[in-house]
């Protein structure tokens, strides 16, 4: 059953299992962030957030609540999913602004999303360019 943080509703994940290193979403999962309004569909699969195990001390674990709900919609929209026209810049904003909303401080999603703007490049894939 999902959990409720102030006025959001965390969705219901199953972490990972034995060999399978990806949390899963169990149901689809209604998002209204930063203007937009998309479902995030059931199935969704996310390694969390890209951080070297070396560093896992000191900014812990990929899978970690609450970054796990950011990862899964992150994942998804960089994955090619979410809003026609949405740009890579939106979708990180949107990660960032779900680890707020989900009761981080600002300074450590900031920390999070300058990560994603430096590092992130490779993996985005918008969904104009996922249809063609």
């Amino acid at each position: 059953m999902a959990q409720t943080h102030g006025r959001w509703t965390a969705p219901l994940v199953r972490l990972p299992i034995f060999e399978d290193r990806n949390a899963t979403l169990m149901e689809t999962w209604h998002v209204e962030v930063r203007g937009w309004t998309f479902d995030v569909p059931e199935g969704t699969k996310t390694d969390g957030a890209s951080i070297p195990r070396a560093l896992w001390g000191v900014c812990g674990h990929p899978l970690e609540a609450p970054r796990v709900y950011a990862a899964i919609v992150h994942d998804w929209l960089y994955g090619g999913g979410g809003p026609v026209g949405m740009t890579r810049a939106e979708a990180d904003a949107v990660y960032r602004d779900l680890l707020v909303a989900y009761g981080w401080g600002r300074w450590r999603a900031w920390i999070e999303w300058t990560a994603l703007r430096v590092c992130g490049a490779s993996h985005w894939t918008s969904r104009t360019e996922k249809e063609k």
